[in-house]
């Protein structure tokens, strides 16, 4: 009977739930198992987008570089060709090839002549078939550089010629500026140093 009067007493009150505690620490877990799965997978993106910008930026270095290595493995050649062409016009008195191979503005400076500067006019006048025969020039420990559009020679060489009625044998050092413009390469500058008098007059001091 005092069971039923309970019973009876609590009809129509309201039920109150009881929170599930483990339900609630289980959902925590799994929020924080996300989000910390969320942040792993942004890191990991940002990551892979560092990796991938640094092995562009790596490629595109290297591919520079081999190409301007490439290039200058050209204009080495090129250099070399221009210089083998100027020395084919001194042995054969071509004044209109070494006129396109020198630039307008070209001067030279002889330590063989006590250092005097001359310019192209003058030496196109030395190279004329009546005042100067080159009977050898023969070239060793030829060096040859680039930058850019700038190529540095220098080198060793033994020449036979004769000049103004004297016949000399020397050997000098030298050096040669060319720059490229217009396409082509033109000689600037050239500084020749007497190493030995084999045979002929010695220069003035």
């Amino acid at each position: 009977m005092r069971g039923r009067r309970r019973s009876l007493a609590n009809f129509g009150r309201p039920i109150r739930k009881t929170e599930n505690s483990s339900g609630s620490l289980g959902s925590r877990k799994s929020d924080a198992y996300f989000a910390k799965r969320g942040q792993d997978m942004n890191i990991k993106s940002k990551l892979a987008v560092v990796v991938t910008a640094s092995a562009a930026c790596l490629l595109s270095t290297l591919a520079n570089s081999w190409a301007q290595t490439d290039g200058n493995a050209g204009a080495e050649q090129q250099v070399r060709k221009v210089e083998e062409e100027r020395r084919q016009a001194i042995l054969r008195n071509d004044i209109k090839s070494l006129d396109w191979l020198m630039a307008p503005e070209y001067t030279a400076i002889f330590n063989l002549t006590g250092g005097r500067v001359t310019t192209k006019a003058d030496e196109l006048a030395l190279n004329q078939p009546d005042a100067r025969k080159v009977e050898s020039w023969n070239p060793t420990d030829v060096n040859i550089r680039i930058y850019g559009n700038v190529g540095l020679v220098t080198g060793l060489a033994e020449i036979i010629d004769v000049l103004k009625g004297e016949r000399r044998h020397i050997r000098v050092r030298y050096t040669h500026v060319w720059v490229k413009r217009n396409g082509g390469w033109q000689l600037v500058h050239r500084h020749t140093t007497r190493v030995a008098t084999i045979e002929g007059p010695e220069p003035p001091r």
